[in-house]
């Protein structure tokens, strides 16, 4: 065994062995803090989301010492070992210090480790989740860990820290990090189709939002080189931000306020002109996406849950009556990443008909995808039915087009789809409808049938691999019936 990995389970794994702490079924709070406090150095490192290289092991038995240390870096074990230093770098003095009574987490944390604790039924899900996430494979991004003692410890960690840039599919979405193999499991996809799970979650996301929304959150905007919003590597990701984006580049933290003014950002005036504006004809890009999906004779009810994640329209617009109306029609789906813009701006010129806010699911992702390295990026057909979303239904003055529907739909760490419009209002062309907030996301653009719709993806096939098309471009054109 090599000197790193001695150091990592001389510190970590065989003093948790020999106190009696069962990692996978123990909930004594006593158990539970000594496994928050040794494991506080290696809980920065998952949350990094760096490549598996940095592995954790899975905890198993002593003789199995091969399989607890294998994939162990060294930066790992050193961290691991130097209790002060990530004490301090945690800040949290009730697990550092050990004490039984007050782990001292923040009260949404809180709630979920009581209810993991005491409800059977929750109990049973985060314990085979953790478990059953070794059978799956590993993949380019994030890291595994081995269990949901650790994974409450570093979601109370993340309500008092900002996302810090990084080069992975997952940057933006630290919880996700976390939960990146877990929900891919088969009691993770009950888990998180749970109402009681995803009101906790839910808990716990707005919890975080408003830290996100203070000035605290600031400090990540700097310009440090891998990690700074505005250092070398993000404004590759970035390029021309402050030529593109409203910000005050001689300014601390750019003038922005928070995390999240960062996040919703506004372009410059001119630097997203809306194409076409007095011809209905043209249908704008609603969001700065990347096309994913194009479905056509889009059915009221199908499997959407299978790997080609059919959509079924009853379940996305939430059994509205109005879905009626696009039973047969089609569903444009396009994908937000976390660098990119997030308000939403209106494809059409007409009249706001309706307006609504669905709660949905936070970490749902479709079973029959093993090997997504940034989950839920492959489910999001899937997240249309299940997922927190916001629907807005707009009259256009095309009567080719008539009554259209814009629904946006929140990813993992994204829990506000905020509306800015209200109904009966008009709207022209690339006005602003909302915005997400706190992640990447997904939206889709739905015509009845009958619409002779001809989308312009910029010669890309629609997918993962596609690039965003600029908000308020052409995105469509509604062709003359039959043509």
């Amino acid at each position: 065994m090599s000197d790193h990995k001695k150091i990592y389970y001389n510190a970590i794994i065989k003093p948790t062995l020999l106190s009696g702490a069962n990692i996978w079924t123990s909930t004594s709070k006593e158990n539970l803090n000594n496994i928050l406090r040794l494991q506080k150095g290696a809980a920065r490192i998952i949350l990094d989301a760096e490549p598996r290289s940095r592995t954790l092991p899975l905890f198993n038995t002593p003789e199995d010492e091969d399989t607890v240390v294998s994939g162990i870096q060294h930066a790992v074990a050193k961290r691991a070992a130097t209790n002060e230093e990530t004490a301090k770098g945690v800040g949290l003095s009730a697990i550092a210090n050990g004490t039984d009574e007050d782990l001292g987490l923040h009260p949404p944390v809180k709630d979920l480790l009581d209810a993991i604790i005491s409800d059977p039924e929750i109990n049973m899900f985060f314990h085979q989740m953790f478990s059953q996430q070794y059978k799956l494979p590993d993949t380019s991004e994030g890291t595994k860990i081995p269990c949901w003692q650790l994974m409450i410890f570093s979601i109370d960690y993340i309500m008092t820290t900002a996302p810090k840039y990084n080069k992975t599919g997952l940057v933006g979405f630290p919880i996700n990090v976390i939960l990146n193999w877990p929900m891919a499991t088969t009691a993770g996809f009950a888990a998180f189709l749970n109402d009681k799970v995803n009101r906790l979650f839910k808990n716990i996301l707005n919890y975080w939002g408003k830290f996100l929304s203070s000035s605290d959150s600031c400090y990540v905007l700097t310009d440090d080189p891998r990690h700074g919003w505005f250092g070398e590597d993000a404004m590759e990701a970035m390029p021309n931000f402050v030529k593109e984006f409203k910000c005050k580049p001689n300014k601390k933290h750019h003038g922005f306020t928070s995390w999240d003014d960062f996040f919703t950002r506004e372009f410059r005036d001119g630097i997203r002109p809306v194409e076409s504006p007095d011809d209905d004809s043209i249908v704008a890009n609603a969001c700065e996406s990347a096309p994913y999906q194009i479905s056509t004779a889009v059915q009221h009810r199908d499997y959407f849950w299978i790997k080609h994640q059919r959509y079924s329209l009853d379940f996305i617009l939430n059994m509205s009556d109005l879905a009626k109306q696009f039973y047969g029609g089609t569903v444009y789906q396009a994908f937000l990443s976390a660098t990119s813009y997030h308000r939403w701006h209106s494809p059409v010129s007409g009249i706001i008909y309706k307006t609504e806010l669905v709660d949905g699911s936070y970490y749902s992702a479709t079973h029959n995808i093993r090997d997504d390295p940034a989950s839920p990026n492959m489910s999001q057909g899937y997240l249309a039915q299940v997922a927190s979303r916001g629907i807005i239904y707009i009259q256009s003055d095309n009567p080719a087009i008539g009554l259209m529907c814009f629904v946006s739909i929140g990813m993992s760490e994204v829990s506000s789809n905020e509306i800015t419009v209200t109904e009966r209002k008009r709207v022209k062309k690339g006005d602003q409808l909302g915005m997400f907030h706190y992640g990447g996301s997904t939206h889709l653009l739905i015509f009845r049938p009958g619409v002779n719709i001809e989308f312009d993806t910029r010669g890309q096939t629609p997918g993962l691999e596609a690039i965003n098309i600029p908000v308020k471009s052409k995105i469509a054109t509604i062709l003359p019936p039959g043509k």
